[in-house]
């Protein structure tokens, strides 16, 4: 009997137990769920309510909610787990970041492994500290570090900084913030960090000219730069963004005249006049501020080698209709655009370029003193003369308008 019931039950994941009077007890064990299916419930339990902001760093309530996963069963232990300590949210103080590291550098299977993301500033890690977590993580692909406005707490320093790279080899994003960097702190990045793909650096200072030239080594293609205290952007630093072939996001929001980008590019573009080889084959994202030296002939001849641009951004660029029509032939994929201080543009122009701009999904104008919203579509909310903001049904408003010769103004 007992045999039968075992043939019978043998895919059930079940206990059989046959008592001295024959008694047959089979006691089932819930069946376990797929790990894929296990997988998509956790990530629904971290998925934001619908219209809620999502930070690109997880939330503390998001590692609550890892947390009780981990305690409904071995299951559950075994893919929460992992993910846990993929990307640890420290929020409150010094003490979290030293119960952290006390805890990796102590357990017989070190969690070091599943460290992917860390997001730290002073007030929760400072120099010491720093340098004791970079030795236990050295999988770690994303890191941001900020120093925050805090008179209690001091700042991280290069003095931590440049021992980073050697034991987090394998960064692919590195965010650095309100942070003074030495050259030697670059020099050890571009040593050591040949995965970096993209590059953060926010209201930092130390940074000269030459520094892209000691990250030659990182195969970057993503590269921002906000609000440095000093003037950088020379013809030494724009030569070397052009060694990055990859490079997919240029973001400059720098208080310095950026004309330099596009003027370069395209004097390197007529040099070789035997192919049409632009300096960044695969860009798609281009932000510049202080665009005053960039006119119709510069911007044109930048974007006709450029043709993958997705989303523009331009602040006070000398720019009339006439780059608008150039881009609905040059950037047909374009899908998003933000002008900034664009007087030499007209609602005529906007209309036309909108109707012959197939991609377009958001447009944005912002003291563009021409632009009058209610001549380029009628139903405009109420904004400033020179202001605009259009989505994808006002777009399709006005394309719709002038297909049909309804068109306003």
């Amino acid at each position: 009997m007992k045999d039968y019931a075992e043939e019978l039950l043998q895919h059930e994941r079940s206990t059989i137990q046959v008592k001295p009077d024959g008694t047959v007890i089979i006691t089932p064990h819930p069946q376990q769920l797929p790990n894929e299916i296990l997988a998509r419930i956790i990530h629904y339990v971290l998925e934001p309510e619908p219209g809620t902001y999502r930070p690109d760093s997880r939330r503390v309530c998001e590692q609550l909610d890892l947390c009780t996963c981990t305690l409904v069963n071995k299951q559950f232990y075994a893919v929460a787990y992992p993910l846990l300590w993929r990307e640890p949210v420290l929020k409150f103080n010094l003490t979290q970041l030293q119960r952290m590291i006390d805890y990796l550098a102590t357990k017989e299977s070190p969690m070091e492994h599943y460290v992917r993301k860390l997001d730290l500033d002073n007030i929760t890690c400072n120099d010491t500290e720093l340098l004791r977590l970079m030795t236990h993580i050295p999988h770690l692909e994303t890191l941001s570090i900020a120093n925050r406005n805090d008179e209690h707490f001091p700042p991280m320093t290069s003095r931590s900084l440049q021992h980073l790279p050697h034991h987090c080899s394998h960064l692919t994003s590195l965010t650095l913030s309100h942070i003074h960097l030495s050259k030697a702190t670059i020099c050890a990045i571009g040593q050591h960090c040949h995965q970096l793909t993209e590059l953060v650096f926010s209201i930092t200072t130390g940074l000269q000219d030459d520094f892209l030239s000691a990250l030659s080594n990182c195969p970057l293609q993503r590269i921002r730069i906000c609000r440095t205290d000093e003037s950088i952007l020379t013809e030494k630093l724009v030569m070397d963004m052009t060694r990055f072939q990859d490079l997919t996001e240029l973001d400059l929001s720098i208080l310095e005249p950026s004309g330099l980008i596009m003027k370069i590019a395209n004097n390197l573009q007529q040099k070789n006049k035997t192919a049409v080889v632009p300096c960044w084959p695969r860009l798609k994202v281009l932000k510049l501020e202080c665009c005053d030296d960039i006119d119709d002939a510069t911007f044109i001849c930048f974007i006709k080698t450029h043709p993958h641009l997705e989303f523009l951004r331009l602040d006070g660029a000398n720019l009339t209709n006439a780059s608008l029509d150039a881009m609905a032939v040059s950037l047909r994929g374009l899908r998003k655009v933000l002008f900034n201080r664009v007087n030499g543009i007209s609602a005529g122009g906007v209309r036309r370029w909108i109707q012959n701009c197939q991609g377009l999904a958001f447009v944005m104008f912002r003291h563009c003193n021409q632009i009058v919203k209610r001549d380029v579509l009628e139903t405009c909310k109420d904004l400033p003369r020179g202001s605009l903001i259009l989505k994808k049904h006002d777009i399709f408003k006005i394309r719709h308008a002038q297909e049909t010769g309804n068109v306003h103004g």
